[in-house]
């Protein structure tokens, strides 16, 4: 039980620090990972043997999908077209609350990253309405659209990890499938919950009617998404790449689209952009892999097995894990790639449902987005509110998800239990 223990205490204590100093996500996950090994008895020529191992393998998984997201992202805000695809949206959009929360959904799985998409559709958004609370309103409801996309949209950074660490039979297709329509339904009901909010506040409309854009569509701003689903099928059928490949190859085809119909003046500016933004996040996620494989080198999955066979019940094991991950150290992506790395580490898999599994680690990495969740305070500064507030319409909402999506998760594994 030390190494559980352990676990435990690195696992707050980089909270805390990472809370009160404002200490850098690399540093942090990196230093707790040397603390971890040391703690553990690990030989320190083993231990820094191990980190750059869990470095270069989420480096390896991830680089290509964020990069080539980010550098999509940066180009689109350098050039001024988040205006242009927000308009061609209207067309179909009526509603600011509607507006605000489907583009969040629609655009953080290309973008891969909710804070990316939130950052690059919040200053559109924000002029959706006047001051005040209905402002407010309408940034809340991007902040959970975009987190909604990112999470239950496959291939994102959130989701695409739990296919590749954690081998099961498990098609990406059938996952989209469940996951879509199950993330839709939570959306129209935080879209109802908001817009209920936004009729409280101006009781004579419920929520702005926007004129629909008599402008052409904008072909040039959705290009690199349109190459993305268009490489879908080409990677699948003709290429015959597995979820890997399609991924890497799906993402390159969006950013090489996005370099190339790029004003000439802004291709070299807006792709430096892109990656040094890129780079802090990859750096960020590939800390969590050094954290990630230096705790399932250990002996915590043995340990942690044996208290949920005393105390706890199995099935609740990763969503629990997902938790605690998350509230240590606040990024989603940290928690899918940490929390898978221990679970196939033991083959922990066969014991779930596969769409069940990847659903409880969702649904972890939903609870406690509080004080370590950068989300968080991007919303704190952007609506001036107070905590209090912002966790009232951001923290609790994302805990309903959770809860919902493990009750979702529990119930497909009860149902369709492992073979």
């Amino acid at each position: 039980m030390y190494s559980l223990a352990i676990f435990i205490i690195v696992i707050f204590s980089m909270s805390v620090i990472g809370l009160r100093y404002r200490v850098p996500p690399f540093v942090l996950l990196v230093g707790g990972a040397i603390i971890y090994g040391v703690a553990v008895g690990v030989p320190a020529e083993t231990l820094f043997e191990e980190i750059p191992s869990g470095l270069a393998g989420v480096f390896l998984l991830l680089a290509i999908p964020i990069l080539a997201g980010s550098v999509m992202a940066k180009y689109i805000v350098e050039q001024g077209m988040v205006q242009d695809m927000l308009s061609d949206v209207r067309k179909l959009v009526k509603r600011p609350v509607v507006l605000s929360s489907v583009s969040g959904y629609v655009l953080a799985p290309p973008t891969t990253c909710p804070v990316t998409t939130f950052m690059m559709l919040a200053p559109v958004v924000e002029h959706l309405a006047g001051e005040g609370k209905r402002r407010s309103i309408l940034i809340y409801a991007l902040a959970i659209g975009t987190t909604l996309g990112a999470a239950f949209i496959y291939p994102t950074p959130q989701n695409y990890p739990l296919f590749d660490i954690i081998h099961t039979d498990l098609s990406p297709v059938i996952f989209d499938l469940v996951a879509i329509p199950f993330s839709i339904g939570i959306l129209a009901a935080t879209i109802y919950y908001f817009s209920r909010r936004a009729k409280k506040e101006d009781p004579s409309d419920g929520g702005i009617c926007i004129p629909a854009c008599t402008e052409r569509f904008h072909w040039r701003a959705w290009a690199p998404f349109i190459a993305i689903l268009v490489a879908i099928p080409i990677g699948w059928e003709i290429l015959h790449l597995q979820h890997f490949g399609l991924v890497q190859f799906i993402m390159l085809a969006g950013m090489i689209t996005a370099v190339i119909v790029a004003r000439p003046e802004a291709r070299h500016s807006g792709f430096l952009i892109g990656a040094k933004h890129a780079g802090v996040v990859i750096f960020d996620v590939c800390g969590a892999g050094a954290l990630g494989y230096v705790i399932t080198q250990s002996t915590f999955t043995t340990d942690a097995l044996h208290l949920v066979g005393n105390d706890l019940p199995l099935m609740l094991f990763p969503f629990i894990l997902a938790v605690l991950i998350q509230t240590a150290q606040g990024s989603r992506i940290v928690t899918s790639v940490v929390t898978a790395q221990i679970i196939a580490s033991n083959g922990l898999q066969s014991a779930y449902n596969p769409l069940a599994l990847y659903l409880m680690i969702i649904a972890g990495a939903c609870i406690l987005s509080f004080v370590t969740d950068p989300l968080f305070w991007v919303l704190h500064r952007i609506t001036n509110d107070d905590v209090k507030t912002v966790c009232k319409n951001y923290t609790v909402p994302q805990v309903i998800i959770g809860l919902v999506t493990l009750a979702f998760a529990l119930g497909i594994n009860f149902l369709f239990p492992a073979a």
